[in-house]
């Protein structure tokens, strides 16, 4: 009853908490925490642990039950040198005393044993991860060492200890029954050195630690009054301790602990394990715990406990400046919240979305802040707003819904009236591509103003519309189409005859890019009369340039055959290229065939290429080996000035006559002789 109305009685005296192990430093019970306190934190710690024994003996014949027990307290202190360091010392006083059954016969204790077996000094390293600010989630690494000594019982602090411990152990009490007490007596031993590794993870109110260690155990020192066989029972050998503890704190001031620690030794010859549950209240300065330690494996016992720590910061954390800006985003005309994001013009500060709800929290340094905030078919407003360190401001934000007009109508063939399904796009704009229907129709919502609207559709000729929209306004807009020609055909690879993925380009022109199908390699695009420049681009194959001429409601197949780009050691013909009679000078007509040459070298940046320059067998030899190194050279400086493309990676040759392909004596054999090649030098 007394223990209950000292238990209710510290309760309104505590209210996140101290956290302080039995051992001294940041833990649990009996497992420690890998993550110390924060520099400067000073803590102490005391702690009481009972238990008795019961011991059966025997009183004018009638068996009744004495009971042997043991306090065990420790007091401690620790101190965090740095945020990963924290050092602590704890001694631990104990008592033990002999409980004798006042029945049947009335019979006096014998007087306590009261001392100190360890003084333990000890260091702990940690160091804590963030994983989730959110949630939040964290992991902490540690490593714990420690030097605990087992002093002998004082003769001058405790005088009667040592005696009463003799008694306890050797004598037997209470004639005529002369009991045994059957009490284990206090064994000093030389220091003991342990570590032990640590582990943390924690998020939200859930926590999870980890300890295993190993300890070197002092050679025991027989007080004198032991016997040999009993001593040697007590010695004690190196022992593994380890640990598992789980914590769950539902309120600020309540958290819930269970953990289960115990030790081996190394050939697994003997185990303890307990079992430990209890409950922490506390602050960030006071923390009182109480709960019960069950032994499950070795010597069956429980024994409870109470754990009281307290502490303070002796190094005053610098407080940075801040001011909170909360605010919610509203509709103004509607007064409805809305979702938006908070932004700073002019600086680098990441923008803040809001919460579904429209509401938004902001932490700042004091200062002079521009805060916008922007919603989706609204208007955005801005707010100047002067920060203290301190400040609790709110700021709303009602946004006005920007003005809106729509442009709707038909796309139809304006030969057969049929619906035509097209894209619609607004060039020179932000504004996102829309389609027709299968009926031909559309709607599109814009903002007032002027517009280029702009029409493609397959096989059609591009139409456009230039729209002036007013505020509130709907405007109609039918838009016939007219169809040109059709341009039609096979993409296909030079030596096997396979279809290619491939694409089709009009360059400079508006016309879309065609894309043939990957299993036929046919392609179809609708072209409007007139003269193009028509390139088929396909992965790791040579591009192929031609110029086009359509005319209206012309239907033309055009077929191409692409070549792999060539391997080392092989040579290419660079077809289209020509120059004027004894010149050196590149026509322009040759410029789609050296840029889709380019456009090679670009793809493969580590190809090197012999450009070899020939000419036929008319003139002197030495003219025309001088022409064709001209030819190669103005090749070579055509690459590198318009297309940048490294010099060391382009060589000029010029071979004259010297390797003739066709047959000089005709003059289409002497045309194909007059050439540009390609050699492959290396990848």
């Amino acid at each position: 009853m007394k223990k209950t109305i000292v238990f209710i009685a510290i309760i309104p005296l505590l209210a996140f908490t101290q956290e302080i192990s039995f051992f001294g430093n940041r833990g649990m019970f009996r497992v420690k925490y890998a993550e110390g306190h924060k520099m400067g934190k000073l803590s102490f710690h005391l702690n009481a642990v009972e238990r008795y024994q019961n011991n059966r003996v025997l009183i004018q014949g009638d068996s009744v039950t004495d009971r042997n027990h043991f306090l065990q307290t420790r007091l401690g202190i620790s101190y965090a040198i740095n945020d990963f360091v924290e050092t602590r010392f704890h001694v631990g006083p104990f008592t033990k005393y002999y409980e004798a059954n006042d029945y049947p016969i009335q019979r006096g204790d014998p007087n306590p044993v009261i001392g100190i077996n360890t003084y333990e000094i000890g260091l702990k390293l940690g160091y804590l991860t963030v994983a989730n600010e959110a949630t939040p989630t964290t992991y902490a690494f540690g490593i714990d060492g420690y030097v605990d000594f087992g002093p002998g019982l004082s003769t001058e602090l405790f005088s009667n200890a040592f005696e009463n411990d003799r008694a306890l152990y050797a004598d037997s009490f209470y004639p005529p029954d002369y009991i045994k007490t059957n009490t284990v007596p206090h064994i000093p031993h030389n220091p003991d050195f342990g570590f032990d590794a640590l582990f943390d993870f924690r998020t939200g109110p859930f926590a999870l630690h980890l300890n295993v260690g190993y300890l070197i155990t002092g050679t025991d020192q027989n007080p004198g009054y032991v016997t040999p066989a009993d001593f040697t029972l007590l010695e004690r050998d190196n022992i593994i301790p380890h640990g598992l503890g789980i914590e769950l704190g539902p309120a600020k001031d309540l958290r819930f602990l269970f953990e289960t620690s115990g030790y081996s030794t190394p050939g697994i010859d003997s185990t303890v394990l307990w079992v430990t549950p209890g409950i922490r209240f506390g602050t960030t300065n006071v923390s009182f715990d109480l709960g019960f330690q069950l032994a499950v494996v070795g010597e069956w016992f429980w024994k409870p406990f109470f754990n009281f720590s307290g502490g303070y910061d002796l190094v005053e954390k610098p407080t940075v400046p801040i001011a909170h800006v909360t605010g919610i985003v509203t509709d103004a005309q509607m007064n409805t919240p809305i979702a938006g994001t908070i932004t700073f013009p002019d600086t680098e500060k990441e923008a803040v979305p809001t919460s579904p709800d429209g509401s938004y929290k902001l932490s700042l340094p004091p200062g002079s802040y521009r805060i916008r905030a922007d919603a989706p078919e609204h208007r955005w407003r801005e707010q100047n707003i002067v920060l203290k360190d301190g400040d609790r401001i709110t700021l709303n934000f009602p946004l006005n819904k920007k003005p809106m007009a729509k442009v709707t109508g038909r796309i139809y063939d304006a030969e057969t009236n049929a619906p035509v399904i097209a894209n619609i796009t607004f060039p020179q704009t932000e504004f996102p591509t829309a389609s027709s229907d299968s009926a031909g129709f559309y709607s599109i919502d814009l903002a007032p103003g002027t517009f280029r609207l702009r029409v493609l559709a397959p096989n059609y000729l591009a139409e456009e519309r230039f729209i002036d929209l007013k505020e509130n306004e709907t405007q109609v807009t039918d838009i016939p189409l007219h169809k040109g020609g059709v341009l039609t055909g096979k993409v296909s690879e030079f030596e096997t005859g396979k279809a290619l993925l491939a694409q089709v380009i009009f360059v400079g022109s508006q016309i879309p890019k065609a894309t043939t199908e990957g299993a036929t390699g046919i392609y179809k695009a609708g072209v409007p009369p007139g003269t193009y420049t028509v390139r088929v681009e396909a992965a790791d194959y040579i591009p192929e340039t031609i110029p086009l001429v359509m005319g209206r409601d012309e239907t033309r197949i055009q077929n191409f055959v692409l070549k792999p780009v060539p391997k080392v050691g092989e040579r290419v013909v660079l077809k289209g290229i020509t120059f004027d009679f004894n010149s050196a000078v590149v026509k322009p007509i040759s410029y789609p065939a050296l840029d889709d040459a380019a456009r090679v070298l670009k793809a493969k940046p580590k190809m090197k290429v012999e450009i070899g320059g020939h000419t036929d067998s008319v003139g002197p030899d030495a003219y025309n080996m001088k022409l064709s190194n001209e030819r190669a050279m103005a090749v070579r400086e055509y690459l590198m000035r318009y297309h940048n493309i490294e010099t060391y990676r382009l060589i000029a040759v010029g071979y004259g006559e010297t390797q003739s392909i066709a047959d000089n004596r005709t003059r289409s054999g002497r045309d194909i002789n007059r050439r540009i090649e390609f050699k492959i030098l290396s990848w």
